[in-house]
């Protein structure tokens, strides 16, 4: 990809997260009522194949929490090398260690066989209502670290797609993104 358009696609997605944080009138509660909220924000860009070792990292390093509201969640019993294998075993270690695991899926996730193992392995783990379609990728960690894009935890999202993230290290902005996963959760 031409560096040029690579730039250009990454100030569309922070124009958009700092935008969004500004404009969605839906939260009640909004943690960044002004654009200058998110100064001082670590942006870390991601795209394609750097999704899987970033967020590997970052959930094997969880601390305190793992808040996740995904769309499509995947576990490969052929595969159980494959890197959406890989994210669930490091959801599962994280609750090992003591991590508050929480996991929203769109309810057509059930019938994948990653919903089963993540719930006999003791995560909280649900789905979104039959009234809504939960298209989100967010991942957010120990309330300081928030992942954002396009990315779904499958085969086809991490090893072949044309993606792009981004990574924001900022307090600020995990708080904001926790109050929308909250609402989420208990809608």
């Amino acid at each position: 990809m031409d560096k040029k358009l690579a730039l250009s696609l990454l100030a569309g997605i922070i124009l958009g997260v700092i935008t969004g944080v500004e404009t969605l009138q839906h939260a009640e509660a909004r943690a960044c009522p002004q654009p200058t909220c998110l100064e001082g924000t670590e942006v870390i860009p991601i795209s394609d194949r750097g999704y899987f070792p970033q967020v590997h990292e970052i959930l094997q390093n969880a601390e305190s929490s793992i808040h996740m509201a995904v769309f499509e969640l995947k576990y490969y019993e052929s595969y159980k090398n494959s890197s959406a294998n890989i994210l669930v075993n490091d959801l599962i270690e994280a609750n090992k260690r003591g991590v508050e695991v929480k996991v929203l899926v769109d309810q057509f996730s059930e019938e994948n066989n990653a919903y089963k193992i993540l719930k006999e392995a003791g995560i909280e783990i649900k789905e979104d209502s039959e009234n809504v379609t939960t298209h989100a990728k967010l991942v957010i960690v120990d309330g300081k670290i928030v992942v954002l894009g396009s990315t779904n935890l499958s085969f086809y999202g991490l090893e072949k797609n044309n993606e792009i993230n981004v990574i924001l290290i900022s307090q600020q902005a995990a708080e904001y993104y926790e109050k929308y996963f909250w609402k989420l959760w208990g809608g």
